[in-house]
């Protein structure tokens, strides 16, 4: 769980001030659970809100960020956009300095058949500027999903082996309504998707709770991250299908996840630390979170983090 949770306190439903939020990191940097934490997550047209607040953070400690990138219809707009986010990271950069890093950028791609241009100009940019790009595929839960799906990891994935890039996949599990929660069977295809096609995959959105539970707040179940990242970790290890990933996903009982000296275990299946390890820092990076004081304050409810004395 290391750098797991990736800090999203200015996005829904927390919304909070950028004041407040980047109070928030500050001081969760320098909490006792630090080794969870992330990066904070901010758009990239705020980018220069942060100025105020740099003098809080320097080389020793800085503030590590994960940039989100405009959202378009079209390819051309889409490329306008990304040109233009490039510019203010690398703006930001050379105000910043040694006293902040931006080493991830997210981009929303347009909800249409993937372009093979688009993606080299998402490749020039991240290879130029040293950035870890994860692209978020925006197209609807709707019957045609899963065939988009595919086909946008296809052409990513191919564009990885010409190119020799890495561009990841950014995955949407949730939202502020039922319908923005795909099912456990859809996560269960990405997850095995990118495992297949050895594709970085990261996670925003309804991820609040460490197990699936029924929250009245959006009349749905949410999926747990510790479903979801002991579904992928697994998945990877023991080569599972769909169908024995999605069961993971659904599972709802918090005895279910234990970790160990040497690793996790999900009923019958287990994994070591150093296999742990290795696919997360090449395949499940982190997921963000607009709260980080609720994940591990439930996980304590379970019993799995402890409190420090």
């Amino acid at each position: 769980m290391e750098k797991l949770i990736d800090y999203a306190g200015l996005f829904p439903p927390a919304g909070l001030p950028i004041e407040a939020a980047i109070q928030n990191y500050h001081g969760y940097r320098l909490d006792q659970d630090s080794w969870m934490l992330g990066k904070f997550i901010i758009p990239v047209t705020r980018l220069h809100e942060l100025d105020p607040y740099i003098p809080m953070f320097s080389k020793d400690n800085p503030l590590l960020l994960s940039v989100i990138g405009n959202r378009s219809r079209e390819t051309d707009e889409c490329m306008e956009l990304l040109r233009g986010s490039f510019e203010k990271i690398q703006t930001f950069r050379n105000h910043a300095r040694a006293a902040a890093r931006i080493n991830v950028l997210d981009v929303p791609l347009p909800p249409i058949a993937l372009q093979d241009h688009l993606l080299e100009e998402i490749g020039r940019g991240a290879s130029k500027l040293g950035l870890q790009i994860f692209c978020e595929l925006t197209d609807e839960l709707n019957d045609d999903w899963k065939t988009r799906m595919i086909a946008g990891l296809n052409a990513i994935a191919a564009y990885n082996v010409t190119s020799g890039s890495r561009l990841g996949i950014k995955l949407r599990t949730g939202g502020v309504t039922a319908e923005a929660f795909p099912t456990a069977n859809q996560v269960a295809l990405v997850l095995a998707a990118c495992r297949d096609r050895n594709l970085p995959l990261k996670f925003t959105a309804g991820l609040h709770h460490p197990v699936r539970i029924y929250r009245g707040e959006v009349n749905t179940k949410m999926h747990g991250f510790l479903n979801v990242f002991f579904a992928g970790l697994l998945a990877n290890s023991h080569k599972l299908d769909i169908q024995t990933i999605a069961e993971i996903l659904e599972d709802e009982n918090p005895e279910s996840f234990q970790f160990s000296s040497d690793g996790l275990h999900w009923r019958h299946l287990s994994m070591t630390s150093c296999e742990i390890q290795a696919y997360r820092n090449k395949g499940l990076c982190s997921y963000g979170s607009c709260s980080f004081d609720e994940p591990r304050d439930e996980m304590r409810a379970f019993q799995i983090l402890t409190q420090r004395r």
